[in-house]
């Protein structure tokens, strides 16, 4: 990896970190006894980001597990999503690649 990807890689994660803190902070409620956890905060963000688009959510789940090396999670996962959308071409073919 290039210094460049490096340093592209670190800005993005430090934003990352960043969007959930902010969100965290802003999100708090007066007397609520829980602190939602980093994952419940970035699938809130995810999902305002995607407004709410339950493909590109799960195309987004399943390029994360590829990407982590869970190859085996993102076919399983590729495959419960295509059970229930036969209508959608796989994960892998993303939204805006779908010719249906």
């Amino acid at each position: 990896m290039t210094s460049k990807e490096e340093f592209a890689d670190d800005l993005i994660n430090q934003l990352v970190r960043t969007a959930v803190d902010l969100k965290r902070e802003t999100g708090f409620e007066v007397g609520a006894v829980t602190v939602d956890s980093e994952t419940a905060i970035l699938g809130s963000i995810l999902a305002g980001y995607f407004k709410n688009s339950g493909r590109k959510l799960a195309e987004t789940t399943y390029a994360a597990f590829d990407k982590a090396g869970f190859t085996v999670e993102a076919l399983a996962f590729s495959e419960l999503w295509r059970r229930g959308h036969p209508e959608q071409d796989d994960l892998w073919a993303t939204e805006d690649d779908d010719l249906n």
